[in-house]
């Protein structure tokens, strides 16, 4: 813009109303306007510091009307040099004489060039080489007058004010005084933060990379492409409904670890044997007698409220708790600068997302910065050479390591290793990690000064406000349909069911301990929809459903028959996923290849000649990926479940229907097995459920020190606690074992407990 007073000069825009000029175009009293391209004619303003024109050439002016609107404009960024290498295309904008067409017309230029950093140290100044021949000289001094004041950006940085043209150069170089030397002086410091208290960062830069500036818009639209849908369980008769973000979208409450007390207490000794439990889960758990005092603890709050002020995060959640939906959120909205002010410290971050299934499926281990752009394969062209770096180096990035518990436990370490090496490289590199509870140990990432957060289940109002949002969303639904009448009778339906579905939360505590996740309380809205009212009782009940509907109801239900010339029934399709979900149990992986599938598949046809008779192991294989809602191929060559519990229900289906139980005691010990062992039980018969529970007891009694013994004592009481059928004898073996450990004495065993352990303890307790 154009600066108007004693002198006419440049001037560069950081707010509507604040301007950064030269301090030489006026002296003490002068009237200063300014007027923009583009902008509403000249406005008053007002000096509010100015620094001495020998030393420190520049002046901070307040409009007293905005001067444009920055409604669309992306926020400026300030930079310093870093280096001493000369540093080429850099720019410096303004309204200098030599641009003049005729008397009083101003018109702007642009003038390329190379910042040397050296050339003007001695005398605290840039100096800017330009590219083009130098302007031929004017009569009345510098062709170049007028410019004063004007921006010199490299790349997109702000990172000084033009000040004079230097003697001896033919007018081919132009001066500048360095922002980071503007920033020491304290009245500056004072007057800016005034009118601009969120004023950026200085970015440290040692090129301009103009390719960065082309790169950085084109990710962050392929970011939010791939970010910015997300697929609704439940929606689309229980198949995999595409949708808004921010539709989907449902804020968590979470909790750091007690500031005193890290270690949560451990329960009080048993005094008696809980009875046996009717039910999969039991109502919420009541604090243990010795819980600490209330005020110790810390409150709960939104996961947004918690995440601004740590730079660095381990964040803990369940199977279907929505950490990988809080990752795709802030992906999404970082780089699209629309984060709440809650996140205003990572609004305009440069993502990157990385999933670590996807690191184990293609055997990365520890990826370069180079890698990271490429990691979740979005749609955007192969970034500019050493730009993710940059963006880490410059302090803009914001690592984002989704599901470091989908890694095998073998790897974890050389995966901290990774981690921790990239972030003492990049340490102004902000992180989230998310991560199962007991996938890695409490302390596992302290030393890179991680702050662990849990997410919590959800409470009875998020419930109730979830199921709320998933009606709004299957309302939307609706506006899909081509058929208005249909479309008026389904938005009706929903009308009906939303407000008796609440009524069963409120009335039913084993219901409302199966909805604490969203997961899971997506697919009870779901069923509920489906089945007009009705509802599972059991865990076990509730994922058996959402398959058989999705397995055989769903295609059904809209008169779809035999897509890709192959008709399935629920239970031929159910068999087959099993045999890939428990090649991926048995593999500690959470992705395989097509190859890989389509062998587990052909395992399975050899004893489905129905299915074989009608194509070829592939064909079946794009069936499951195309109908079942359950497979998916995110990657080319990269087939995964929609969710990891699903995989891991029917391989404890797959292992009970095989006769493999031996195995499952034989991985016991192991983390990623448990929650297939927890699930296993729920398919056993009578027999079964016996061996397990046999078995269990027998590796705890067996087991060298406490370490490997509570979980499986654990793992043990939670399998008599929801076993359909077991003998007092037996009952009682199991939980007198888990008696003599008692009291827990860290927050990793409290957690392996589970809920409904914890819950049976304690009403035993206080009974």
């Amino acid at each position: 813009m154009a600066v108007l007073g004693a002198r006419q000069g440049s001037g560069v825009l950081l707010r509507p109303e604040l301007v950064l000029t030269s301090a030489h175009l006026f002296e003490k009293g002068d009237a200063v306007e300014v007027a923009a391209p583009n902008g509403d004619g000249r406005v008053p303003c007002d000096v509010v510091w100015s620094g001495d024109p020998k030393t420190c050439d520049v002046a901070l002016l307040v409009a007293r009307r905005p001067v444009l609107s920055f409604r669309h404009a992306a926020p400026l960024r300030w930079g310093k040099c870093a280096g001493w290498q000369p540093m080429p295309r850099c720019q410096v904008l303004g309204f200098p004489q030599v641009q003049r067409y005729g008397p009083g017309e101003l018109e702007a230029v642009q003038v390329p060039g190379t910042l040397m950093p050296l050339s003007g140290r001695m005398r605290g100044r840039y100096v800017l080489h330009a590219d083009h021949h130098p302007p031929g000289p004017v009569p009345d001094g510098s062709p170049w007058a007028g410019l004063s004041g004007g921006p010199v950006f490299a790349g997109p940085l702000l990172i000084g004010i033009a000040s004079g043209d230097p003697m001896g150069w033919q007018h081919s170089s132009v001066e500048s005084v360095p922002l980071s030397a503007v920033i020491d002086d304290a009245g500056f410091r004072k007057a800016l933060l005034e009118h601009w208290p969120d004023a950026p960062d200085f970015e440290e830069v040692t090129s301009a990379y103009p390719e960065d500036l082309i790169y950085e818009p084109a990710y962050a639209k392929a970011v939010k492409a791939a970010y910015s849908r997300l697929e609704i369980f439940g929606l689309d008769e229980l198949g995999p409904g595409d949708w808004d973000l921010d539709t989907a979208y449902f804020s968590l409450e979470a909790q750091s670890p007690c500031p005193t007390d890290p270690e949560p207490p451990g329960l009080p000794e048993a005094t008696g044997v809980p009875a046996p439990q009717g039910t999969l889960d039991s109502p919420g758990i009541p604090d243990p007698p010795d819980a600490p005092e209330p005020s110790d603890v810390p409150e709960p709050r939104r996961i947004e409220d918690l995440l601004g002020s740590r730079p660095r995060t381990v964040l803990r959640g369940e199977a279907g708790a929505g950490k990988t939906t809080l990752v795709w959120w802030l992906a999404s909205h970082a780089v699209c600068r629309t984060l709440p002010e809650q996140l205003a410290e990572l609004d305009g971050l440069i993502p990157f997302v990385v999933p670590m299934r996807s690191l184990a499926a293609r055997g990365i281990t520890s990826p370069t910065p180079s890698q990271l752009p490429k990691i979740a394969r979005l749609p955007v062209d192969r970034p500019p050479d050493g730009w993710a770096g940059r963006v880490l180096e410059a302090g803009r990035g914001l690592l984002l390591v989704d599901g470091m518990d989908e890694i095998p436990q073998a790897d974890r370490e050389l995966a901290r290793k990774w981690l921790a090496g990239l972030l003492r490289m990049y340490p102004r590199t902000r992180c989230l990690v998310t991560v199962r509870p007991l996938a890695v140990g409490s302390d596992w990432l302290d030393q890179e000064g991680f702050e662990e957060l849990r997410l919590l289940p959800m409470g009875d109002e998020d419930i109730r406000s979830f199921a709320a949002a998933w009606h709004r969303a299957a309302r939307l639904e609706c506006d899909r349909y081509a058929d208005e009448h249909w479309a008026k009778r389904q938005r009706d339906r929903l009308d009906k069911l939303e407000p008796e579905l609440g009524q069963e939360f409120e009335r039913n505590a084993v219901l409302r301990d199966l909805a604490r996740t969203p997961l899971l309380c997506a697919v009870i809205c779901a069923l509920h929809r489906q089945w007009n009212g009705l509802l599972p009782k059991t865990r076990w009940d509730l994922y058996s459903a959402a398959l058989n509907l999705m397995l055989a109801r769903r295609d059904a239900h809209r008169r779809i028959l035999k897509p890709e010339g192959i008709e399935l029934t629920a239970d031929e399709s159910r068999q087959l996923l099993q045999r890939i979900a428990v090649w991926l149990v048995r593999n500690g992986r959470a992705e395989l290849s097509r190859e890989q599938a389509v062998r587990q598949l052909g395992l399975a046809l050899r004893g489905l000649r129905r299915v074989r008779a009608q194509g070829a192991t592939p064909v079946v294989l794009t069936y499951l990926l195309n109908r079942s809602g359950l497979l998916q191929e995110q990657a080319p060559d990269s087939i995964q479940f929609i969710h990891r519990t699903f995989q891991d229900y029917l391989a404890a289906k797959e292992l009970q229907e095989s006769d493999c139980l031996d195995e499952l005691l034989l991985h016991a010990a192991e983390e990623q097995w448990q929650d297939v062992l927890r699930l296993a039980v729920g398919h056993c018969g009578r027999s079964e459920e016996k061996r397990l529970i046999a078995g269990l007891t027998a590796a705890a009694d067996a087991a060298p020190d406490r370490e490997t013994e509570w979980p499986l004592r654990a793992l043990a009481a939670h399998c008599a606690l929801n076993a359909k059928y077991i003998e007092d004898d037996q009952y009682q073996q199991v939980w007198a074992g888990l008696k003599r450990l008692l009291p827990s004495r860290n927050q990793r065993e409290l957690h392996s407990l589970g809920q409904d352990v914890v819950a049976a303890m304690v009403t035993a307790v206080r009974s």
